[in-house]
């Protein structure tokens, strides 16, 4: 979605997840994994940051103080959260229990009372954090979309950027 952002091209490469090759490029081996001209970058943070900051287009991160501390909190919301109580939580292929339920709910809930009226989560421009929480949210609607059910601001946040090309060039397709 970074790339997609900014302009910069880019070749998703498929890997066979968790085999030897992927431990050689990712020791924890998991997604993502950027090479750039030959140098490996893991971790969502160290990518994201990276290309905002590497590459010329919208920087992605606010330029005050507040407003960046606002765009970590959210992406640390994402991945120490979110992701563990949703993303990790929220079973694929079987249905969802009331103690996963719960655990996922709460979290969504939690979230929901850090959005405020801007448009985005940050103010009225998009940043890494948007782009942090849009695959979360795309995850949940996959798995148990019942649990945004009422998050009005999730949800209203959830359907701008999904109309986003961003969003839409980088959906899972579970096909």
């Amino acid at each position: 979605m970074t790339c997609v952002e900014k302009g910069i091209p880019y070749e998703l490469v498929p890997i066979d997840y968790g085999s030897d090759a992927h431990g050689a490029l990712h020791p924890f081996r998991r997604m993502p994994i950027l090479e750039i001209d030959g140098t490996i970058i893991v971790e969502s943070l160290a990518i994201t940051g990276h290309l905002a900051e590497a590459f010329p287009g919208p920087t992605l991160q606010p330029e005050d103080a507040a407003g960046l501390a606002r765009m970590r909190t959210w992406m640390s919301v994402c991945a120490d959260y979110l992701f563990a109580d949703v993303v990790r939580t929220v079973p694929r292929g079987r249905p969802i229990t009331d103690e996963e339920q719960t655990t996922a709910r709460s979290a969504l809930e939690r979230a929901e009372t850090l959005i405020d009226a801007n448009p985005f989560l940050v103010g009225q421009e998009l940043t890494l954090a948007d782009l942090y929480l849009a695959p979360q949210i795309a995850n949940c609607l996959e798995k148990a979309p019942a649990l945004l059910d009422g998050l009005v601001r999730l949800t209203t946040w959830g359907q701008l950027m999904a109309s986003r090309d961003s969003y839409r060039l980088t959906a899972y397709d579970l096909s």
